[in-house]
This record gives C-alpha cells, sequence and structure tokens, in this order.
C-alpha cells in the first residue's frame, strides 16, 4: 500500500467535526468549509482515520466550528486515539466548554489542545476570562504542551501582542501570532495586521529560534516562553504537511480552496481518494 509520507510527505489529518459554535468570531473561517451541515458519526470518522493511519498520517487535529459541541466528542477522542498507527490526538477549542471537559477528554486520549485567545480585555469574545477556566482546567488535566491562538486584528488587539506574551509565559504555554487570511474578503481588507515587523523584533530578542517542519513555521524562544508565528507565504504553503477532513466527509486538500473536495462516499477506496487528494495539492501562496 503506498505511503503518503513517500509521496508528499503528509503526515497530519485536520478533522472537523461540526461547524456548530457557540461564539461568533468576525474572522472565523470554520475551516474553509462551505458544506451541508451534516456531521459525520464516530463510525465514519473512525473509518477514514483507520485509513489515513495505514497510509502513513501519524497526527490527528480536531476542529470545527466548536468540537465541544458535539455531546460525543469522548468517545470520538477515544475512538481515534485508539486506532493503530496514529501517535498523537491534539484539538482546536475556543476553550469556552473545556472546563469540565478537559479531564474526561484526557482520559479517552486526547493529547493536547490549542485555545483561541485574542485578547485580556473583553473587547472579543475568545477574551482571557472566557477561557481562563478551561486552560486551568486543561493544565491540570495535563492536555499539554497548550498553544494560544491569538488571530491578531489590526486597530483591535495588535496592541495586546506583549501582554499576551507574558499570559502565556505565566501559564507555560506557547502563543500561537497568527495572521488573518482572505477567506472573508471585506474582514481581511478592514483588520488584516502584517506580523513581519513583530517577528523581525522576536529574532532580535529570541535567545533561539527553531524552525518547525509543519509548513516551515518559526518559533521564537524568548525567556521561560516560546512564540510561533502563522504567517501564510508560499514557503508556507510549500511545508504544509496536513490535508483536511470536513465534518459532511470530504477531503480538502487546502483551506483556501474548496474546488478540488474529494468525497469519501463516492465508491472508490480510502486509500485511492486520499491519494487523489494529496495529488491535488498545490501552493495556493505564490510569494
Amino acid at each position: 500500500m503506498a505511503k503518503l509520507s513517500d509521496s508528499q510527505g503528509i503526515t497530519n489529518l485536520r478533522v472537523s467535526v461540526t461547524q456548530r459554535c457557540n461564539l461568533n468570531c468576525i474572522y472565523c473561517h470554520r475551516e474553509g468549509e462551505n458544506g451541508s451541515g451534516r456531521e459525520m458519526n464516530i463510525g465514519e470518522i473512525g473509518r477514514i482515520v483507520d485509513c489515513a493511519a495505514e497510509i502513513g498520517i501519524r497526527g490527528v487535529k480536531i476542529t470545527g466550528g466548536e468540537p465541544l459541541m458535539r455531546e460525543d466528542i469522548a468517545d470520538l477522542i477515544e475512538c481515534i486515539s485508539n486506532t493503530d498507527g496514529i501517535d498523537e490526538v491534539s484539538m482546536t477549542t475556543n476553550g469556552t466548554l473545556l472546563e469540565n471537559l478537559a479531564k474526561p477528554l484526557k482520559h479517552a486520549g486526547l493529547d493536547r489542545v490549542n485555545i483561541g485567545c485574542d485578547s485580556l480585555s473583553r473587547t472579543l469574545d475568545k477574551n482571557r476570562d472566557n477561557i481562563l477556566p478551561g486552560l486551568l482546567a486543561a493544565k491540570k488535566a495535563g492536555l499539554t504542551p497548550i498553544k494560544l491562538n491569538m488571530v491578531v486584528l489590526s486597530g483591535v488587539n495588535d496592541h495586546e501582542i506583549g501582554d499576551m506574551i507574558g499570559f502565556a509565559r505565566e501559564h507555560r504555554a506557547i502563543l500561537q501570532l497568527i495572521e488573518l487570511i482572505p477567506l472573508n474578503k471585506p474582514v481581511y481588507d478592514r483588520y488584516k495586521f502584517a506580523l513581519e515587523g513583530i517577528e523581525n523584533e522576536l529574532s532580535k530578542n529570541a535567545k533561539g529560534i527553531t524552525t518547525r517542519k509543519m509548513q516551515s513555521r518559526k518559533q521564537y524562544i524568548l525567556d521561560d516562553v516560546v512564540v510561533e508565528v502563522v504567517r501564510p507565504s508560499r514557503e508556507f504553503c510549500m511545508n504544509c504537511n496536513k490535508i483536511r477532513l470536513t465534518s459532511d466527509g470530504k477531503l480538502k486538500p487546502c483551506l483556501m480552496r474548496d474546488d478540488n473536495l474529494v468525497d469519501t462516499n463516492n465508491g472508490k477506496s480510502l486509500n485511492t481518494l486520499f491519494l487523489e487528494a494529496i495529488n491535488k495539492k498545490e501552493p495556493y501562496y505564490e510569494n
């Protein structure tokens, strides 16, 4: 059986399990999904993850919408974590529902979480007060290393980057600074904040710099805290080692496109469909 790692180095599957969310963030892209609203059941997802593992995928990240909106989320995590060949199961969440679920999710096999936190004030829904109970519960449960995802918006929270670094340091979390992407053009045109200048400052002050395999992202090691910068570019695309699965069962080669989806229910073998989707991957950003 062909291995994805032998073709384009795809080793991660990003699984959207719902489009539902309890927040309404202005920049939300819902994984670039504009689907039917149907949610795959645990059996369907498990079948696809099992095939993914057989052909070389080793990490699964659960996304949404807000994945904790699913009542069966712990059972779903257990199904995925028990799949032979899957080495890590992680989740991206807004954290607001995490307080009472962190321990059950860890017990079910979840390894770590990314928690959205855009502000220390109440300017945005994903703020310190709203996510702190979930963050503390995740730490206590051992869902580490925890990453805090900060989408930087011009004129809204760009002035809080320094304070967010301090907040991440306080909780021994990795801070991810995320540059807005143009999936919603009016929002992008109004709120885009280029992170190049911030990254240059981080580079000057860092005690060390590492480069992740995932999209060639740079991590800047400061005093007792790590800051990662997520900026779209051709290099970012060329080093992408993941593929997406939409909540209604389509393989999605690129976040930024929906004209190359591969339906997992079209009658072909899943192995064939995965390889078909991988072969449709191409850089979205040209520079």
